[in-house]
């Protein structure tokens, strides 16, 4: 941020994409009418932003929310991270696509056995799992599994009022809600599972472009409150 003010000549704020996206749901999307949230982005990765009492939770070290990276399998695949079993090798429609090819490569049948890893997308997959293809919605449904196991953690830590789904994922949010409802229920307290409203992003794209606008605009003036004037 300081070189490129040094540059511009303009001030300067350096915001993470999700959490960019957390403030903009925040905002002006669905979790506005919320003051403590976590948005999960669903998309190459799993992303997360964290907003506590309606101010942007980064940490000691700016690190905090990384809910892609908590683990929910010990012998699960191998995560960029450097660990094993991180829920983003499950929900990110880069771990969709993977394990719906591992199936296939197993010898499961789908409508979509003819497409490599490479042609595949979390897209193609939910339209196939929504036409009856089993194996496509199979594979949604674990997704939605895994974020249940993983979000309950988070739920019991901090008692949320909500979760808010975004990026390419939550297009097909309706075929595995129940399935991380289901999980969420089982593994949480009941007081935390009850409070914790699961909802989809209105925002889509713009939701980190008006976040991170916004949360320059109020940094500039050394406020972080989402629950003030905008």
């Amino acid at each position: 941020a300081d070189n490129l003010q040094a540059e511009l000549d303009l001030p300067v704020t350096v915001v993470n994409d999700a959490n960019a996206i957390a403030w903009g749901e925040g905002a002006w999307g669905a979790a506005r009418d919320f003051s403590s949230f976590l948005v999960i982005t669903l998309g190459t990765g799993v992303g997360g932003g964290l907003v506590l009492g309606g101010e942007l939770w980064v940490g000691a070290d700016g690190a905090a929310g990384e809910f892609g990276h908590i683990m929910v399998e010990p012998e699960g695949p191998p995560c960029g991270c450097g660990s094993r079993g991180c829920i983003e090798q499950y929900a990110s429609a880069t771990g969709i696509r993977k394990a719906l090819h591992r199936a296939l490569a197993r010898g499961r049948q789908s409508d979509l056995s003819a497409l490599s890893e490479r042609e595949l997308s979390s897209r193609r997959i939910g339209q196939a799992a929504r036409a009856g293809d089993t194996l496509a919605l199979e594979v949604l449904r674990q997704a939605g599994r895994r974020l249940g196991q993983a979000l309950a953690g988070a739920a019991n830590l901090l008692n949320l009022e909500a979760a808010v789904i975004c990026g390419g994922v939550s297009s097909s949010f309706d075929l595995f809600a129940d399935d991380l409802r289901d999980e969420l229920g089982q593994r949480a307290f009941k007081t935390c599972a009850e409070r914790l409203q699961i909802v989809v992003g209105e925002l889509s794209d713009q939701a980190g472009i008006l976040g991170a606008a916004n949360f320059a605009a109020l940094n500039r003036v050394k406020t972080c409150k989402t629950n003030g004037p905008r």
